[in-house]
Parts: C-alpha cells; structure tokens; sequence
C-alpha cells in the first residue's frame, strides 16, 4: 500500500515515522519540504490547495492522512484555510479512488456526555461548527474517508497543547503548573503516538467506519501534571489553575485568547470517553509520561 502524508506539524511525523518503522515506504509533503528523517521517508514539496499538484501525489497513492493544521488557532483562520484544503483533497481523492485518513478533534461533538462509537454532532462554539461542516463534507464526498477522533494532546511534539510542554516543564522542574479551568475534573488525552496508531489502524481496516475515536487515558489536569512530576523524580507537583473568566475578559481585546475561552468548556466540564470504543487501547499514562519527560530531558541535553 502506497501512503501520502500530507502536513509535518503535530502529527504528521507520528504516522509517517510509525509506518517506516514497519517498514513502509511512505511521502511526507508539506510546502516547505519538511518532514521526519528516515530511510524510507521522501520528503517533497506540495501546495494540497493545486488540485493539479494533487493529481500528480494522487497517481500512484492508496492512502492519504491529511494532517495540516490552520495557521493560527482561531475561527477567522479555521473558516478560512480548511474548508478550501480538504474540498481539494477530497476532490482529488474522488478522481484517484484514495482512501483519507483525517485527525480530527472532539470539538464538533457532544461532550456532555460519554463519547462513544457513534458521536453526535452538536458543536458549542464557532471552531466546532467548522469541524462539523468538515466532518459534513467528508460524508458527502464519494471517496472513503476516516475521521480519527482524538482528545487533547500529550506526547512528544504537542508543544502547545494543554497538556503538552506548558505543563511538562513546569511539572519536571518543580515550578507551578497553570492549566486551564477545573484540576479536578476527569479528563481524556490522547497521546499523540497513539493517535498515529489509530489513523494507520484506520487506513489498513477494508471496511471500518467513518468516524472512530482514537486511544485515550482519562486523568484530570492535576493528575497529569502530578505524572510528568513523578516520571522526573519528584513527589509532588504544585498546580495553579487560570480561570475560564479570566481568558473571557482577556479575549474581548485578543480574538486567540478569545477563541481559547470559547473552548474553555472542556475544561470547566468532565471530557470522557469510552475506552471500550476506541479502535486500539491507549498507553498507560504512567508509561507515556516517563517517555515524554525522558525526550524532554534528551532535547535539553541535545540543546533543542
């Protein structure tokens, strides 16, 4: 099977450095020509809004995980860039008969509740109502798709997730951790190593479903933060949470601080997931977080 990646942010080197670990040639193409060093990695060159560019990485291509990312994290952007992107991909995908793998997040769905395998769509803020006009298109759309479902990140790379590295430093060094919201409340992260599991788990399954949910641990805020501690020797973690007020008031003169509050309801509610549903297991938070503070101390030591 032939696979494209397209987009090396978050995620992207996850799936492409997983499949040539199993020994799979695999096309990692970004506009810049970046993308993970491996022997079985091609890295080119690809504008994925030139359905004409799209046609030539299409021709000989059985999967696709388009793994871009808007470039600012704000709805104006979302609206913007996405919609025209995948409406691309997909048209090309139609024409080349190619499986799309999607990352996808859970803001387009309802979370009041347990997410479970067949999520329903009812967005609470504006970038959620662009993800369910995404999802909307992708159903509409002759080529098989698969959307992956994660929750927030953690992991190696997830630098400005919730539970990435503005809480992993702080955790391991011993200074305070500021996390958004509630501490106290259950919440699901996907490590994103798991997450590229899921999305090649979904790009080998003949027949699965659109949308699937991706690996996850549940753990509240304080609790993650307390297991990157531990993972570097320490005890205890101290752990200041940053009201959701406090980004609304900011955010009437800052639109990024104002769509991060929008989202704040993720963490001023429990997020849970049934981990019966998703399509692999996730890994042990105890097992993820000694592996991401142990790269964080490698980078250090590398000077990265």
């Amino acid at each position: 099977m032939s696979t494209l990646v397209i987009g090396a942010g978050q995620i992207g080197p996850h799936v492409a450095t997983l499949l040539a670990e199993r020994g799979e040639e695999v096309t990692v193409a970004t506009r810049s020509g970046s993308g993970p060093e491996h022997p079985l990695v091609t890295r080119t060159r690809l504008d994925a809004t030139d359905p004409s560019a799209l046609d030539r990485a299409f021709a000989d291509v059985d999967v696709v995980h388009l793994c871009v990312h808007a470039s600012a994290y704000r709805p104006d952007a979302w609206e913007r860039e996405l919609p025209p992107l995948e409406r691309a991909v997909l048209g090309a995908a139609e024409r080349h008969g190619v499986h799309v793998v999607f990352p996808e997040s859970v803001y387009a769905f309802d979370t009041s509740g347990v997410l479970g395998a067949a999520p329903r769509i009812a967005p609470r803020s504006a970038m959620g109502l662009v993800r369910a006009s995404l999802l909307e298109r992708r159903a509409a759309s002759s080529a098989r798709t698969t959307s992956v479902v994660a929750s927030d990140f953690y992991g190696p790379g997830a630098s400005l997730a919730h539970g990435g590295d503005r809480m992993v430093g702080p955790a391991v060094s011993g200074r305070t951790v500021r996390p958004l919201g509630r501490t106290d409340l259950p919440h699901a992260w996907t490590y994103l190593p798991d997450l590229a599991a899921a999305m090649v788990a979904a790009a080998d399954a003949p027949d699965g479903p659109e949308v699937v949910l991706a690996p996850v641990v549940h753990a509240s805020q304080r609790e993650l933060a307390l297991a990157y501690a531990r993972a570097a020797g320490r005890d205890e973690v101290r752990v200041r949470a940053v009201p959701a007020w406090a980004l609304r008031a900011v955010g009437v003169v800052s639109a990024d601080v104002r769509a991060l509050a929008e989202m704040s309801y993720l963490f001023t509610e429990p997020l849970l997931v049934d981990e019966g549903a998703t399509i692999l297991p996730g890994t042990p938070l105890v097992d993820a977080a000694a592996a991401v503070v142990d790269l964080t101390r490698r980078d250090v030591v590398a000077g990265r």
